[in-house]
């Protein structure tokens, strides 16, 4: 069998993963680092889930503090461990930009510390005005995606049904909402 480093990929091509014993599509998302808002630890190969694995909250006490969040600490943890041992320890640790704490701030800090992690509204192509702007940069996949409104590059299926899926951006007009 051959096989090809996963810095070779173009952007938007599949490449398969097992999770929990399932082969799963994941979409080269981006190459290297996307900006200087990120440090060195943000250079690789960006992967993106093609599709929703499962419906989890977002967080169980209905805080938008994502860094504190249910979802972050399942990804890193419960969800991290799905994947085979040799992914697994491939999985680069990221210091990613992100909104701290909860409540109505959009204010952006550097640092949320992860191995897996959901998109940030920047990094997807989306603008809303209740989320933090700035929070990273757009990745290549998600160029010239229509900034505020629906776009085929950002559907996901849960089922075999088109779903919503969460994003780190929090909702800022409220302090419990994602």
């Amino acid at each position: 069998m051959a096989y090809v480093t996963l810095s070779s990929k173009a952007i938007g091509s599949t490449i398969k993963l097992k999770v929990n014993g399932s082969a799963k599509d994941f979409i080269v998302v981006h190459q290297g680092k996307p900006s200087s808002v990120y440090d060195d630890s943000c250079n690789g190969t960006w992967l993106l889930m093609k599709d929703i694995y499962e419906n989890r909250k977002w967080h169980s006490s209905n805080t938008n503090d994502y860094a504190n969040s249910t979802i972050h600490s399942y990804l890193n943890s419960t969800f991290l461990n799905l994947f085979e041992s040799n992914i697994k320890n491939a999985i680069k640790q990221a210091k990613l930009p992100y909104r701290k704490g909860s409540g109505t701030s959009t204010t952006v800090t550097s640092g949320l510390s992860a191995k897996i992690f959901l998109l940030s509204a920047t990094e997807t192509s989306f603008s809303f005005s209740s989320m933090p702007s700035g929070e990273g940069a757009e990745l290549a996949y998600f160029k010239g995606c229509a900034d505020n409104s629906s776009d085929s590059k950002r559907v996901a299926y849960l089922n075999g049904s088109a779903a919503g899926w969460w994003l780190r951006s929090p909702y800022c007009n409220y302090f419990n909402r994602a």
